[in-house]
């Protein structure tokens, strides 16, 4: 009867065991705050949408619950006040905040989220050498200082490049946390030709799969292989600045630069005067630009055209994001670029400064 009574206890107890890793436990404090209510959110088609309530009591609350696959969760402090973004998995999770400091909000016990933190710590100090340098940048260019301006934007260029491989060689270390493909679709997988971001999606674990992140993933290469090197370029017609339909089919006999980009986009900007330099040595080769503008307003799109001296074809829906084009070839992140041989045939893709350039001296030779 006594080793009965044991083994039911010892029962029991792994049974506890198993169940507290299969769920998950919020326990925060929101000091300031005695009373109100905390809404645990999650994003659904973009937009935040509540999946629990917990009141607050004495300046406490408490979510309980259950993760399928980690992800990413928001806090919200009644009705307008988000104060925490967050991945949850099935653990046991502290959350303290504090009414007067929101965004200092501390959160610990969720080993994913752990991993998304050192992530995120690495980034803020590559990102703050980024702003500096683009600030000398932007500095040297208003004096005229065109020597300073030139290595700013060297040096800037290298700072972006070495955050690219620091992201992507995170990405591979960690091919069991969902983190990594939630970074990948969010930071760097737009530039990734399809064979590189297949392979990296394929790396991750199995127990990760059905992530709405890896399923995004593989939905992107699906999409970039249909604008894969090799390819005929997808075809599609828009309005110039003066309403003038363009068809990109009827630049064939050319090498065609597609250019994504906006007025409000810096990196854009700053590639502007290397384009233009690139686009008068080889223009009367058989060399044409279109560029597809991802702006909202036709001044914005018009003055920054004007102001670059952008003398090629420009075309645009004025849809930012959902424009047409940028949709049919994938584009999330601009500036992006594909070049075209004079049948239309995708030759390369992404290529800026000097890649642009060397690959431009390849196909009109002296």
């Amino acid at each position: 009867m006594r080793n009965a009574l044991t083994l039911l206890i010892f029962a029991l107890a792994v049974f506890a065991c198993q169940t507290a890793k299969d769920e998950f436990s919020i326990k925060g404090t929101v000091s300031g705050v005695e009373t109100g209510k905390v809404y645990l959110q999650k994003l659904v088609d973009g937009q935040p949408q509540s999946v629990d309530t917990a009141d607050i009591v004495g300046g406490k609350f408490t979510f309980k619950g259950k993760m399928d696959i980690a992800d990413i969760r928001f806090l919200r402090l009644n009705e307008q006040d988000y104060f925490a973004q967050f991945f949850l998995d099935n653990s046991n999770i502290t959350v303290e905040a504090y009414k007067d400091s929101l965004r200092s909000t501390k959160i610990t016990g969720s080993p994913t989220q752990d991993v998304f933190q050192i992530f995120i710590t690495e980034m803020e100090k590559l990102n703050k050498d980024v702003m500096a340098l683009q600030g000398k940048y932007q500095t040297a260019m208003s004096t005229g200082n065109t020597n300073d301006a030139e290595k700013a934007k060297i040096d800037y260029q290298a700072m972006i490049d070495n955050n690219k491989v620091y992201i992507k060689n995170f990405v591979k270390e960690h091919p069991n946390s969902v983190v990594s493909p939630f970074i990948l679709l969010n930071q760097m997988a737009g530039e990734l030709d399809d064979t590189e971001l297949e392979t990296i999606t394929n790396s991750f674990a199995p127990e990760i799969g059905a992530s709405e992140y890896v399923v995004k993933l593989k939905e992107m290469v699906a999409e970039k292989k249909k604008t894969a090197v090799g390819v005929e370029a997808p075809d599609f017609t828009m309005n110039d600045p003066e309403g003038k339909p363009v068809q990109l089919s009827s630049l064939r006999g050319k090498i065609v630069l597609i250019d994504f980009w906006a007025s409000w986009c810096a990196p854009c900007r700053q590639e502007n005067p290397n384009v233009v330099k690139l686009y008068q040595q080889y223009r009367d080769k058989g060399f044409e630009i279109i560029g597809v503008s991802l702006d909202r307003t036709k001044e914005e799109w018009v003055q920054a055209i004007k102001d670059d001296k952008l003398s090629w074809i420009h075309v645009s829906d004025l849809q930012y994001w959902q424009n047409s084009a940028a949709r049919l070839y994938a584009v999330n992140l601009i500036p992006q670029t594909y070049l075209l041989d004079k049948d239309g045939k995708i030759i390369a893709k992404g290529l800026r400064s000097e890649q642009l350039e060397k690959k431009l001296q390849e196909l009109f030779p002296n």
